[in-house]
């Protein structure tokens, strides 16, 4: 049985997230999620109003709220990932660009089934 993996590899400006070494999406986050192996659960968010990829780990629990979600720059992302099909980076400042469609390309390819986040440098 294969092991459901997503990667991050980010670097100071944005990261790549791959699905089982695919490549699905450009990411941005404020780096509130320092490296490391975190649990990846698929339920609602009260706050969104639909089903989004919850995180946590031994070291916080998922009434944090990290999530992964649409958004087009920080100051959407409330401490959580954000995704999107290109990023555009401009000083020190990264854009995410068709982050929704992102976001729902994600979601097929993860289904239902719990994850395991790797995040890392490039």
């Amino acid at each position: 049985m294969t092991e459901n993996i997503i990667l991050i590899k980010r670097n100071e400006d944005f990261g790549r997230l791959y699905v089982n070494d695919k490549f699905i999406c450009f990411t941005i986050d404020p780096h509130k999620l320092i490296e490391g192996v975190y649990n990846v659960n698929i339920d609602y968010s009260p706050k969104f109003k639909c089903n989004l990829p919850h995180i946590s780990n031994e070291y916080f629990q998922m009434s944090r709220g990290f999530r992964i979600h649409a958004g087009n720059t920080l100051k959407d992302s409330n401490g959580c990932i954000l995704v999107g099909e290109e990023v555009r980076v401009k000083g020190n400042d990264a854009t995410l660009v068709n982050s929704r469609i992102a976001l729902d390309k994600l979601l097929k390819e993860l289904g239902g089934k719990e994850w395991r986040l790797i995040i890392t440098g490039m």
